[in-house]
């Protein structure tokens, strides 16, 4: 990492949009999504995003969405993590880490959420695991274009923040994946 200390700031997701938009775009441009599996899916928007700073300059970001979802049927608060991108020419110097970990304690702090709930590639499972997360290997059941059904996205992954992570069983996410 650069000498300055990174800071971070948790700012409203629609607000910080145009901090982060092209970073975005340098790393998933549209014609590197068409050739992905992420592409034609319908996304939530985060509602709030923890940003870490460098030098004045994001450096990586993590979304956070909150909802309550269906566990087994049960109403469960849950935080949805997505949007986890680290600017291209500084992946590899544990900014994705330290936002990732000061997220986890923001959320351990707030004392809403049962746990958490990401979606990632294959290539990001033990980048993930390294920070605690877990397999989900249950049935995930999300909203897309308007109906109601199975998500096969890859990996699921969950933490436990304020309760045991469920690791098995239904989750019915009550709307878009994010």
């Amino acid at each position: 990492m650069t000498s300055s200390a990174p800071s971070f700031l948790v700012k409203d997701g629609a607000l910080s949009w145009p901090e982060i938009a092209d970073m975005r775009q340098r790393i998933y441009p549209p014609e590197k999504l068409i050739n992905t599996p992420m592409h034609g899916i319908e996304w939530s928007h985060a509602q709030r995003r923890v940003l870490l700073y460098v030098e004045r300059e994001v450096r990586a970001v993590a979304g956070i969405h909150e909802r309550e979802v269906l566990c087994d049927g049960q109403k469960t608060a849950v935080a949805g993590i997505g949007g986890v991108m680290t600017e291209p020419e500084f992946q590899g110097q544990g900014y994705g880490k330290l936002v990732m970990l000061h997220l986890v304690d923001i959320l351990r702090t707030e004392g809403e959420c049962a746990f958490g709930l990401l979606f990632c590639e294959d290539h990001n499972v033990a980048f993930y695991d390294k920070l605690g997360w877990v397999l989900f290997e249950g049935d995930l059941v999300v909203e897309q274009h308007g109906k109601t059904g199975p998500f096969a996205f890859r990996n699921t992954m969950v933490l436990p923040v304020n309760e045991p992570a469920k690791r098995t069983g239904h989750i019915d996410l009550c709307g878009l994946p994010w």
